[in-house]
């Protein structure tokens, strides 16, 4: 039972790791080739966050105020949402294919 939980982590993960790398290749492209940034030469991640869909910031903004910290949303989250999104989605990506290739890596007999 460990052995298939392991292995369908390592795939969750691997899979998350495809997908902010994708996402972050694309905010590139999209950097590069799409309207200029209202906040310098990158696309911020609340930019990008508020043109797909404002209703779920604002709601997003609601709950962590309301629910979790207030503290929590205006020096924290805001500045990861002030990050280009090409580095914090990247950043995620490199944290989540990390994980899996450590593991990988520990579990090889030498």
């Amino acid at each position: 039972m460990h052995f298939y939980w392991t292995i369908t982590v390592r795939l969750l993960l691997t899979l998350l790791s495809g997908a902010f790398a994708l996402a972050a290749l694309s905010v590139g492209v999209y950097d590069l080739l799409g309207p200029p940034a209202r906040s310098g030469y990158f696309h911020t991640g609340g930019e990008i966050w508020f043109s797909l869909s404002p209703d779920t910031l604002n709601l997003m903004q609601a709950v962590t105020q309301r629910y979790v910290s207030p503290e929590l949303w205006d020096p924290t989250i805001v500045a990861v949402l002030k990050l280009p999104a090409i580095i914090s989605l990247g950043l995620l990506a490199v944290v989540f294919g990390a994980y899996p290739l450590m593991r990988r890596l520990s579990s090889r007999p030498s």
